[in-house]
């Protein structure tokens, strides 16, 4: 029997109205330990009859991509509004279709999220996140899909090179190591945006430029890695990066050097070329 998206449908992504504040809309973020939103905004379907509908999604991409523009540099997050951060219009998909087209449409969209409709209704989303434990039953080995050249980052880099480095490269995850080129951390999209979300709320305006500039990698990184031998399993990956609720995982060689990575973009891209089956 064919999966559809009602199998994995989630009811717990945060839903935000595009007026609301950033800073509100973050608090959610950080309550549901889900980096994703869906966008509302009220429409009249009918005079006197006024529904909701999906104005668009809101990730922790979207939120470094634009708070820390010059534009934007001179307020707070609790004076900037959801409407000047969300992707728009959302990409979504109607509740009976099957688990490979999601996964299809979010591979040819580089998107994490599809909002979930029943006709008019909003009834969930589904992320890729949830696709891609569908391969815990997947023998293949991380070497033959890892990218063997991923992004690095240093403890001393700063992080504003990071954030760029990530934007250029579309990338969630980047290992960290130190000046042995050993592995010692990583980061991901999501704590770069919570840095900038705290760093902008609290940091007075004429100060933001100057400081920001200042902070370093050994600031933010998360330690203890997802890590991997060569010849382990993509199911071991999958298992790895959700027991560490991470982005991705770092592939490590004979010496213990960095040999590759493996992301949740990765893995899907793979499920859809390779595994189809394991989706169906």
């Amino acid at each position: 029997m064919t999966r559809t998206v009602n199998d994995l449908i989630r009811e717990d992504v945060p839903r935000t109205d595009k007026n609301d504040t950033l800073y509100h809309a973050f608090k959610l973020i950080e309550k549901s330990g889900i980096d994703k939103v869906i966008v509302l905004e009220k429409r009249m379907l009918l005079p006197g009859k006024e529904v909701k509908s999906i104005a668009g999604v809101m990730t922790s991409r979207d939120i470094i991509l634009k708070l820390a523009t010059q534009r934007l540099s001179r307020t707070t997050p609790s004076r900037l509004h959801v409407a000047s951060f969300m992707s728009s219009p959302a990409i979504t998909i109607e509740l009976d279709k099957s688990i490979v087209e999601a996964a299809k449409l979010m591979v040819s969209k580089r998107i994490g999220i599809l909002p979930v409709v029943n006709g008019e209704d909003i009834v969930g989303a589904i992320l890729k996140t949830d696709i891609v434990r569908l391969a815990e039953q997947d023998d293949t080995e991380v070497r033959t899909i890892m990218d063997a050249s991923p992004v690095l980052a240093r403890t001393t880099d700063r992080v504003v090179k990071v954030r760029q480095d990530m934007l250029d490269t579309d990338t969630s995850f980047v290992p960290v190591i130190d000046e042995n080129d050993e592995l010692v951390g990583y980061v991901s999209i999501y704590e770069l945006a919570c840095v900038f979300m705290k760093f902008e709320d609290i940091v007075p305006s004429k100060y933001k430029k100057e400081r920001i500039t200042h902070l370093i990698v050994e600031d933010i990184m998360r330690f203890r890695p997802p890590k991997l031998r060569l010849t382990d399993t993509v199911s071991q990956a999958v298992a790895e990066i959700m027991k560490k609720g991470s982005r991705g995982a770092v592939i490590i060689d004979e010496i213990g050097k960095v040999a590759g990575v493996v992301t949740i973009d990765i893995l899907l891209k793979h499920l859809v070329t390779n595994k189809r089956e394991l989706l169906s």
